[in-house]
């Protein structure tokens, strides 16, 4: 795979030194020649019998050793080319390639060296800068092989292999202030170049989170002759944030069609596969989640669960993802304790109070999805594992296998008595909760919330009082949007600050309205009744459609019809919520 590193070089090697011998001249020529033309076994002939011409001829050296750094001969390579540079220090070529020659034996000190002294014989080496930059991306030094990366990319802004790397690192640092206008002005230098395309769309992704952007580029890189897994994968997961889930299903497919075990699209396609209620299928891919690198590894010392019967045993369920993915989750918890001898259920320690309410008979612990299991002595022993995204693999493989349930988790019926008296004394009316922002920027925050200001037309709904269920800080909109609108909405931090009295002052709301967001789970899981405001393209646990979903009976999903455009949905959701208090 490194020997990829030396067939790189471009340019025609000089012919320095010898030019006053015209027989070793024209021997390098032909040698050369045979080199090119894939002769490799011809063209170390060639260069060996130069060398018993010339023994010390810097350009048959860097010849012969290159050649035996493609065919995997690392040493040798490395004698011929360290003499190449030894008798003409400023080869920059023999120079890359014997930095190439220690890059592909690890030793990745000397071969930043080797690529520095290439540099400072030729600076404008494009691929000297691009080597230096993979060497450095592999000692984790990201700001420097950003550095040289672009470095190549101003040289030539059509290096395809610079240009992936460099968006790796742009990605990894979450795109730092100037690197979308460098992408975008490499683009403009090289318009037709597909693989600028690609990057682009890339950006705008996962960057910018415009998927309208995104799509017209990658389609733009097909056009022009790009056609990789990694496109088709990006092009899928654009289509799919437009809500055009066939077509992103058709792209996963060509995708897979050119990369049949590439993960990132299988698992992709497997939340595609989600959205539409094909669970049979998707839940198997689902899994591959469990090799992200963000994916905390736990060092339990108790086998995987493989779906055998577990009566008489003890199994461990265990916290991953986020509050609202171990809430959903949390619905097929019943399904376990009632097959197995015992449940031990790891969780957020946010969670813990609910979930020791909800499920009597488990042994639940609070506890960090970043930890080990702690506490091992107060736990009763543990035959096997599951962890809790794992469990619909086995009980919810069909529509049919989600129960019609009125609630699965169950709030402190005291504290939600307090909320009550609380909730009355704003006056008579529906008291309903709202949440207008989710995720995080990374988590397509923008995609999926709603300005508060936006939400005006529901909030002038007469006859209702509205409660803020926003858990980041909102108190600075509130009042703005109060002296801007005179519409007032009730913020208790008391209530939003604990997860158990969050879930109390759910059960005394007669309504919530949300964006895609905890708030949908937790209303949904307490069996109160929510109205969820969903982008175009969800995620996964919202479906595709509109109505009830498979979680949540008591949820109902209220979709855009056109991407990015909020106002119908807002406009829905004022008239259903007058119609709703028409009815009582």
């Amino acid at each position: 795979m490194l020997a990829r590193v030396f067939k790189r070089a471009v340019g025609v090697l000089a012919d320095r030194g010898n030019r006053g011998d015209f027989g070793v001249s024209s021997r390098l020529a032909e040698a050369r020649e045979l080199a090119a033309a894939g002769d490799a076994e011809g063209a170390e002939r060639a260069f060996a019998s130069i060398l018993q011409l010339v023994p010390e001829s810097p350009e048959a050296l860097h010849g012969l050793g290159r050649l035996q750094g493609v065919r995997g001969e690392l040493e040798l390579a490395g004698q011929n080319l360290a003499k190449a540079v030894r008798l003409r220090p400023d080869f920059a070529e023999a120079w890359v390639d014997l930095g190439n020659v220690h890059h592909m034996s690890d030793r990745l000190g000397e071969a930043v060296s080797a690529y520095r002294q290439a540099l400072a014989a030729d600076e404008t080496s494009a691929l000297a800068w691009c080597n230096l930059g993979m060497c450095q991306q592999k000692r984790s030094e990201l700001a420097d092989a950003s550095e040289s990366f672009r470095r190549a990319l101003d040289l030539n802004p059509r290096f395809g292999v610079a240009l992936r790397h460099w968006v790796g690192i742009q990605t990894k640092l979450d795109w730092p202030e100037g690197a979308p206008e460098l992408l975008e002005r490499w683009a403009a230098r090289a318009p037709d170049h597909a693989e600028a395309h690609a990057a682009l769309g890339f950006m705008s992704l996962k960057h910018r989170f415009r998927p309208d952007e995104a799509l017209v580029h990658f389609d733009r890189a097909l056009a022009l002759g790009l056609s990789n897994a990694e496109l088709h994968g990006n092009r899928g997961i654009a289509l799919q944030d437009l809500g055009r889930i066939d077509e992103a299903l058709a792209s996963y497919d060509e995708a897979l069609y050119l990369e049949p075990e590439n993960r990132a699209v299988r698992f992709h396609r497997a939340l595609a596969r989600l959205l539409v209620h094909d669970f049979e299928n998707a839940w198997p891919d689902y899994e591959l989640r469990l090799l992200g690198e963000d994916t905390p590894r736990r060092a339990f010392p108790f086998p995987p669960w493989d779906g055998s019967d577990l009566s008489g045993r003890t199994i461990l369920v265990y916290a991953e993802q986020g509050l609202g993915d171990e809430i959903m989750f949390a619905s097929c918890l019943p399904d376990v304790i009632a097959r197995a001898g015992h449940c031990v259920i790891e969780c957020h320690e946010k969670l813990a109070p609910i979930f020791r309410r909800s499920f009597p008979t488990a042994t639940v612990h609070g506890g960090s999805q970043h930890d080990g299991l702690t506490g091992p002595s107060r736990l009763p022993p543990i035959d096997c594992r599951v962890p809790i995204g794992s469990l619909p693999l086995h009980f919810r493989r069909r529509l049919e296998d989600f129960p019609h349930h009125g609630g699965y988790l169950k709030a402190d019926e005291a504290r939600v008595s307090h909320w009550r008296r609380s909730l009355a004394a704003l006056g008579p009316g529906l008291k309903v909760g709202i949440a207008w922002r989710g995720g995080t920027r990374q988590t397509r925050q923008s995609h999926r919330s709603i300005p508060l200001e936006a939400l005006a037309p529901v909030l002038e709904v007469a006859g209702a009082h509205f409660v803020s269920l926003q858990y980041d800080e909102c108190r600075d909109e509130l009042t703005a949007l109060e002296a801007a609108r005179g519409l007032t909405v009730h913020h208790f931090p008391a209530a939003i600050a604990d997860y158990d009295e969050t879930a109390a002052l759910f059960g005394a709301l007669d309504l919530v309205i949300s964006v895609c967001t905890a708030a949908v789970h937790l209303g949904g899981a307490l069996g109160r009744p929510v109205w969820v405001m969903a982008p175009a393209g969800p995620e996964w646990r919202y479906g595709i459609g509109e109505g009830a979903m498979p979680w949540y009976p008591t949820c109902r999903v209220l979709r855009q019809a056109v991407p990015f455009a909020w106002e119908e949905v807002i406009l829905r959701v004022r008239h259903e919520l007058s119609a709703h208090l028409d009815e009582n």
